[in-house]
């Protein structure tokens, strides 16, 4: 997922939607993977809610954002069972 733009103020309505597209299909197979692919989704439908005023894109921005953080807070952290 190292490919999603950082900044996607400059996409259309199209253009995000495709990119969120692109990314969908994508295999993920750790915590980490997933949440950035939900951290995404909820930057895509973000900007598809402030741009358009869309309450089911704002909706789907919460949904992802809400399994992003619980996605985070249950991954282990870094070396945590490496305390010597």
């Amino acid at each position: 997922m190292s490919d999603n733009r950082t900044d996607l103020s400059e996409l259309t309505g199209p253009q995000l939607v495709r990119a969120f597209l692109d990314e969908y299909d994508k295999p993920r197979t750790t915590p980490e993977e997933r949440a950035a692919f939900f951290d995404f989704k909820a930057r895509v439908f973000g900007a598809i809610a402030e741009r358009d005023g869309n309450p089911d894109a704002a909706r789907a921005a919460a949904r992802a954002g809400v399994a992003r953080d619980k996605l985070r807070s249950a991954a282990p952290a870094p070396n945590a069972g490496d305390a010597r």
